[in-house]
């Protein structure tokens, strides 16, 4: 349908075909300004905001060929029709070329003179929607693939826009579940190594042997099992990232090792002893306090320093709800494209009451819960009663609270915020590691090594391990 706020500029030298455009608009609620020079609509373009362009293509001094590429020169969205007789087809064709919508043959009549504007003006306003939908998606994923624009991770944006093309090692710091991974692969995706390997070792998950065997790869005979040559991951992710999960867990041993091929970028297969070259950029994460571990005489000082040439710390949920709105949105969208889900979204209730929930496992566990609301719901739209009953169902998240962990000082250590939080969600599971873990957003082996770590081995009830 027409708009009534529509702006046109129309632009003939022929007074007849000016007199037949200022009908044009009398007829129609356009707001309409005829011109007979192509020199002076240029100026008035320049100087004033319009929404539609038609001009002539055959005029003295300046033509309608070179009023089109002016125009869009001028500004690349300009939307311009241009009016041709038939002997003048080609030179309608080459001023699409410079970038007009579409053009109108003489002689013409009112009508077809209204389809063509009225489509052209529909064209301006499907293109104007879809760029004010990228600037909404773009204020909501400032860098590549990740989802937010609250205060609390604008550093955190901030941080990954400098490094992405810098090749400097990174130490991703923040809670369990809170999107290091998404950081680490921020990182990555918006520098020069994109279109290179991206390699995740979860150091947390394997022992010193196999932690050094994937890294480092292995030669045929190197131990029992070993009937082949390895490449380490190391040496594959030659060119591209390596991200090392949960840095904090290695020990000792494998941090010197590590050290060294930081130092070197080089590596020696397990059971080899040639040297191989590699080159790729180091990005660890860890939930941990590592200046608190260097300290503690727990973390190597020249390797923590070799890692953290820059750090990002990433803030929990519950210092950025303004983003979670967003965050059920795009999870949503991603989770139901992905099993095949007819849902639309949730409905604005059930989007405040994840908004005013706790989240102790930060992302992942909201995450969780979409994904199990994407799969469980028979409705196009979720509502509070789904939500609140899978909230339930795992010891969800409570009403946010924001008072600190009862019987912790004001000046509690990470670690000790850590050993109290995970000994609650525990508590509220029933003892249910596999639950906690869930929750907590780590895996089962991570969280035995905490609970060991803590000497909290015997938390949990027997039958729930």
């Amino acid at each position: 349908m027409p708009d009534d706020s529509a702006r046109i500029l129309f632009v003939d030298d022929d007074p007849v075909t000016c007199t037949v455009f200022e009908r044009f608009c009398e007829d129609r609620p356009y707001q309409g300004t005829v011109l007979d020079s192509a020199g002076q609509a240029l100026e008035r373009f320049r100087a004033e905001s319009f929404d539609l362009v038609v001009t002539d293509l055959r005029m003295p001094e300046m033509d309608g060929l070179t009023l089109v590429r002016a125009l869009k020169e001028h500004d690349p969205e300009a939307a311009v029709l241009v009016v041709t007789g038939y002997s003048s087809v080609d030179n309608a064709v080459e001023s699409i070329k410079a970038g007009a919508l579409d053009f109108i043959k003489k002689p013409f009549d009112l009508d077809e003179l209204a389809i063509q504007v009225d489509q052209a003006l529909e064209q301006v306003r499907v293109v104007r929607e879809n760029s004010a939908l990228k600037e909404t998606l773009k204020a909501c994923h400032p860098v590549q693939g990740m989802v937010g624009s609250s205060r609390a991770m604008q550093p955190v944006f901030e941080r990954v826009r400098k490094v992405a093309d810098i090749p400097c090692n990174v130490v991703i710091t923040g809670e369990s579940g809170t999107g290091k991974e998404l950081v680490a692969r921020a990182v990555h995706q918006s520098g020069e190594r994109a279109d290179q390997p991206f390699m995740v070792i979860d150091c947390g998950a394997l022992t010193d042997t196999l932690l050094e065997s994937e890294l480092f790869g292995h030669e045929k005979g190197a131990f029992t099992g070993a009937s082949t040559r390895k490449r380490g991951l190391l040496e594959a992710a030659r060119g591209g990232t390596v991200f090392l999960d949960e840095i904090c867990n290695i020990s000792d041993a494998m941090q010197m090792k590590l050290l060294r091929v930081l130092q070197e970028q080089q590596v020696t297969r397990v059971g080899g002893t040639d040297p191989v070259p590699i080159d790729a950029r180091f990005l660890a994460a860890t939930n941990r306090d590592l200046s608190a571990m260097v300290a503690a005489g727990e973390f190597r000082h020249d390797l923590f320093h070799r890692l953290n040439v820059v750090g990002i710390e990433v803030p929990p949920l519950r210092e950025r709800t303004e983003d979670i709105p967003a965050l059920v949105h795009h999870f949503l969208q991603e989770l139901a494209a992905e099993y095949g889900r007819a849902v639309e979204g949730f409905t604005a209730a059930a989007v405040k009451r994840l908004a005013r929930a706790e989240w102790p496992g930060n992302l992942r566990e909201l995450r969780n819960l979409v994904e199990r609301s994407v799969v469980l719901t028979d409705e196009r739209w979720i509502g509070t009663e789904l939500v609140d009953q899978l909230m339930g169902e795992y010891g969800g998240p409570e009403e946010a609270s924001r008072e600190r962990p009862e019987g912790l000082p004001v000046r509690a250590s990470l670690e000790e915020v850590e050993r109290a939080h995970i000994l609650r969600v525990l508590e509220e599971v029933g003892g249910h590691r596999e639950r906690a873990a869930e929750i907590l957003g780590i895996n089962k082996t991570t969280l035995w090594r905490k609970l060991k770590h803590y000497g909290e081995e015997g938390a949990g009830s027997a039958s729930a391990r």
